[in-house]
């Protein structure tokens, strides 16, 4: 799908989606808590992933369905370990069952995806740290499930660390207790999370980018685009936005907030005559897309300037930016970042690869998008029957207005 973009006027308020960060662990404590979770309004896909993949949980010889979401995938497989669904698999996009899943989990690959192999044991987990959190948490998640002990240890560098304290946190709140020790935790056994209030703060790493077109804007125009945002505290390191708004450094370590990285490459690369550089960033050569190169592949398009470094980016700051035609790579950040870049005026157009869906508060489209997210059959029947209908309705009414304004003509002309 192509789009074309063009440079808009920014004003009004926009209505930041709920943390999917956030919405996964909760969505996981809550169902072996053994609440009832309701989807709150534009969850993200991979969200709904993982509310069908906990689903599978009772079915039998379940297939699990991922998509593209990294988080899904690596924070269920442990979970159905320890709960002995060891006839469950994995599957996703291509780029999804590519990129790594560390540690020695027994899987096996199959033509459907991932097979399990075997149950999930407690004792000692040793796992890399500088390649995703992601496994680290989904391991912190099933492991006090089991009835021994156990405890993990984080080799290397670890990246991305406020989301294992997410992790942490999110389970303190459900009831279940994880010790720090040196290099890793401590996980008593025979732990069952327990019921709590959902916790709902905005998406951070999806606030940031129009927190960015906002500190881009002329400072005039800025009180026109309204951003409402919770007070702190915040469970998300990608509030750091805020933080790098007020003054961005020469030079940003990015493994601990790696989805900041794509709207603080646009922030860095329009200020003229500035340099920036984004270190410790390989692992993100591993996310839906080649990240780092996407990034600078976008820019780059768009009349900016990136360097892709082995361990990050280097942006140099320009004036201003132009049109041209980008690919969002299978990545809905990439395509956030393309659409910023267009929507701040700086360009005259960008033709961006993606797949995006427009939904207005309010309007038919909510109501459609809303009962596809919940699984709503019926409604989403009669709200697509609705829309036929109303298109053709309004086809008729234009069609009528122009036969009679060719016939005024018409008259007019013979006298």
């Amino acid at each position: 799908m192509k789009l074309l973009l063009t440079p808009s006027s920014l004003r009004g308020t926009v209505t930041v989606p709920p943390s999917k960060s956030l919405l996964h662990r909760e969505l996981i404590c809550r169902f072996l808590a053994g609440q009832v979770t309701e989807l709150p309004p534009h969850a993200a896909q991979d969200v709904l992933a993982t509310y069908r993949g906990l689903a599978c949980l009772t079915a039998p010889a379940p297939l699990v369905d991922c998509g593209d979401s990294g988080s899904t995938l690596r924070f269920l497989l442990p979970l159905f370990m320890a709960l002995g669904r060891t006839d469950a698999v994995f599957t996703g996009t291509d780029r999804l069952l590519s990129r790594p899943i560390p540690g020695d989990l027994g899987l096996r690959r199959t033509e459907q995806g991932l097979a399990l192999t075997r149950p999930l044991t407690a004792g000692h987990w040793s796992l890399p740290g500088d390649e995703t959190s992601q496994l680290i948490s989904g391991m912190l998640l099933a492991l006090p499930l089991l009835p021994g002990d156990s405890d993990i240890t984080v080799t290397g560098e670890a990246v991305s660390r406020p989301y294992v304290q997410m992790t942490l946190a999110v389970l303190d709140r459900h009831g279940v207790t994880v010790e720090k020790i040196t290099d890793g935790w401590h996980i008593p056994g025979g732990q069952f999370c327990r019921p709590a209030p959902l916790l709902d703060e905005p998406d951070w790493s999806a606030a940031a980018y129009w927190l960015v077109l906002r500190a881009l804007l002329p400072r005039q125009r800025r009180e026109a685009l309204r951003i409402p945002l919770a007070p702190p505290p915040y469970l998300q390191g990608d509030a750091a936005i805020l933080r790098y708004l007020d003054k961005l450094p020469e030079q940003i370590d990015i493994s601990d907030t790696p989805d900041l990285l794509p709207p603080l490459a646009l922030y860095a690369a329009l200020r003229p005559g500035r340099d920036t550089c984004f270190t410790h960033a390989a692992f993100l050569r591993q996310k839906e897309s080649d990240r780092l190169t996407a990034v600078s592949a976008v820019l780059n398009a768009l009349g900016a300037s990136a360097e892709v470094q082995p361990d990050g980016l280097v942006i140099h700051g320009v004036s201003a930016l132009h049109g041209g035609d980008v690919s969002a790579c299978g990545d809905h950040r990439i395509a956030l970042l393309a659409g910023c870049a267009a929507a701040l005026g700086m360009s005259w157009k960008a033709g961006v690869a993606a797949e995006v869906i427009g939904v207005v508060a309010g309007s038919l489209g909510e109501r459609l998008y809303d009962a596809k997210i919940y699984l709503q059959t019926a409604d989403l029947l009669a709200w697509t029957v609705v829309i036929v209908a109303l298109s053709a309705l309004f086809e008729r009414a234009v069609l009528a207005l122009l036969r009679r304004g060719f016939r005024r003509l018409e008259r007019g002309c013979g006298a």
